[in-house]
């Protein structure tokens, strides 16, 4: 891979890209496209995009493909088994202390992109994974919204315009130290949405197997030394 000499656009799928909808959202578990015309969103905001995912490699292939995007020009894709590898290469007692965190990406990318970890934006789903990647020295944390309702009929979601406005308004010589939250919108479900594919599958793919034990095995240990 080539130096990026330039900010970089990190982006989560499960509840960015996609949603795993299960009934009664959906008529069976099945992936729901969030956002309409993304590969496009995405190349007109003219920066690097790399995918970062807690989920398999196969599972992230899958979903792009679902999702029209295995086609675009992405900068790259971390999967779960490339931070068990940068786990291990860079930060392997923080790795068992904590578990896989996706703060460990940003080794990987300032090593493989020449990119500084503080010119690098994140839109996530979960709070607690900005929170790791500000306090590792993230440069923009943004958090997208992303939960059904209380009847769960419903799954709210965000504009992805609002996303990039975020990142285009960056101010990159400040310091940020709290996340941008977006506004949350319902998804009005329609044809373009739906995708008929479930990862569901995969689920007891070797490595998530291995992940859980190895995860359980973690977790037992440390609680013997507390």
């Amino acid at each position: 891979m080539g130096v990026i000499d330039q900010s970089m656009l990190l982006l989560d799928l499960d509840g960015v890209v996609v949603f795993e909808a299960e009934p009664p959202l959906a008529g069976a578990t099945e992936l729901i496209l969030l956002h309409e015309n993304l590969d496009s969103a995405l190349a007109g905001l003219g920066l690097p995009v790399v995918v970062l995912t807690h989920r398999t490699r196969r599972e992230a292939r899958r979903i792009l493909q679902a999702a029209g995007l295995d086609a675009a020009p992405l900068a790259g894709v971390i999967a779960a088994e490339d931070l068990v590898i940068a786990g291990f290469r860079y930060a392997p007692k923080r790795m068992f202390k904590h578990g896989l965190r996706k703060d460990l990406a940003l080794s990987v990318l300032e090593h493989s992109f020449g990119v500084d970890r503080s010119r690098i934006a994140f839109i996530d789903d979960r709070i607690d994974n900005l929170q790791d990647l500000l306090a590792a020295g993230l440069g923009l944390a943004i958090h997208a919204p992303s939960y059904l309702t209380m009847d769960r009929r419903f799954l709210m979601t965000f504009n992805i315009s609002d996303a990039l406005a975020s990142i285009q308004s960056w101010d990159r010589s400040a310091r940020q130290s709290t996340i941008v939250g977006l506004s949350p919108r319902p998804l009005a479900t329609s044809l373009w949405c739906r995708t008929g594919v479930s990862t569901r599958p995969y689920r007891r793919h070797v490595f998530n197997v291995a992940r859980r034990m190895g995860n359980f095995m973690r977790l037992v240990f440390l609680e013997r030394l507390l």
